[in-house]
């Protein structure tokens, strides 16, 4: 066999591993163990001593003192009241300048019986004045009755304090009288009144800092719903920004009015707001009913959270005795994968009179805004 057919063979066997070979195997080298690194211990932080704040000492408040302001601020106020009885007084910042100032509310019996008010600012005295009342109406002043109820904060979150002053007339009637310095003036000018017979309150409503204010009105021909207006700060002054239906009194379960068109309309999304369904249902008319059951047209709102309806009337071009077209804006909220999405609609409902009331037809509605509302009150 020559050399190169030698070297052949050779290269095959190293190949195969000597399988179907009588010579030995190519000898198996011992694997010497690569010894394991000793773990080296990390050192032992040195923990960082965080000095422990050194609380700053109060004076200890004097009872004496505090007792000797209180009445010589009631001297003074007294003083100034004359005939009036002194209803209450605080000691309040109510100018901004860090100094505390006597508030007084007092009470003249009448007639005419009224609430008033003024600012003590050391020797001088600054009267919140009411608004005067509309021409052949009563004068209530800041309110009828000997009552307290004042909040002196920033409510329209303009870096100012701002005394707000709630009253309450004949009638249910509650009034609001808001007053802020002015040192322009040097004097306290009224920044809003407001008066309304179904309830007057602060209420944030979008979470900006910033109080809406509230004023409610009896439905004179629905004895259960009330009219609501929102009042919100514009930097100079309130403004009228919208109005809702609800409930005046709260007790339930509530009698839907549908002695008129709009109000069938009105109670249709008060019960959706209340999530009675099929009391919302029940003020379809018989011929909508016929179009959806029950279960397929109550699954619609299975995301709805609140519903809010306003400026509410008739079409009166589309209105008869028998038939009348109602016209709405209506405010939905819906939770959507976890985000509440609110939207405004356009709404316009055809309804028919049937012998249990106003029902509702047939409906058309056009979106004209939608935004995801992050604040929840």
């Amino acid at each position: 066999m020559t050399a190169w057919k030698k070297g052949l063979v050779r290269l095959a066997w190293l190949l195969l591993g000597g399988v179907g070979c009588t010579a030995s195997p190519l000898p198996v080298l011992p694997v010497t163990p690569t010894p394991s690194p000793t773990a080296t211990a990390l050192p032992t932080a040195t923990p960082t001593l965080i000095p422990t704040p050194t609380p700053t000492p109060f004076p200890t408040p004097d009872p004496a003192l505090a007792q000797a302001t209180a009445m010589a601020g009631q001297a003074q106020i007294q003083a100034l009241a004359g005939n009036a009885t002194v209803v209450c007084f605080r000691y309040e910042d109510t100018d901004g300048d860090t100094a505390p100032e006597w508030i007084a509310l007092l009470h003249q019996a009448g007639p005419p019986a009224r609430l008033s008010a003024f600012v003590l600012d050391g020797p001088t005295a600054f009267p919140l004045e009411a608004a005067l009342p509309d021409v052949g109406k009563p004068d209530y002043g800041l309110g009828q009755y000997a009552t307290c109820e004042l909040e002196v904060r920033d409510v329209n979150a303009d870096g100012k304090p701002e005394t707000a002053i709630f009253g309450h007339a004949e009638n249910a009637k509650t009034l609001l009288h808001l007053f802020v310095w002015d040192a322009a003036l040097n004097g306290y000018r009224r920044l809003g009144d407001f008066m309304g017979d179904a309830g007057v309150r602060l209420e944030n409503r979008d979470g900006d800092l910033a109080d809406e204010i509230v004023v409610g009105y009896r439905e004179q021909h629905a004895q259960d719903l009330a009219w609501y207006t929102l009042f919100t700060w514009d930097g100079q002054t309130y403004g009228w920004t919208a109005d809702r239906y609800g409930w005046y009194f709260l007790d339930r379960p509530h009698a839907y009015p549908t002695h008129k068109p709009e109000f069938a309309v009105i109670a249709f999304y008060l019960a959706l707001n209340d999530r009675d369904l099929p009391g919302a249902y029940g003020l379809l008319a018989p011929s909508a009913q016929a179009q959806r059951a029950y279960t397929e047209w109550a699954a619609g709102f299975h995301t709805t959270l609140r519903v809010e309806v306003g400026s509410v009337h008739t079409v009166p071009t589309a209105t008869t005795d028998t038939q009348a077209r109602v016209a709405a804006m209506v405010t939905s909220w819906d939770n959507e994968t976890g985000h509440i999405i609110a939207r405004l609609w356009n709404v316009e409902w055809d309804t028919v009179l049937t012998s249990e009331g106003w029902r509702l037809v047939s409906g058309t509605t056009a979106q004209l805004d939608q935004w995801e509302a992050r604040y929840w009150p």
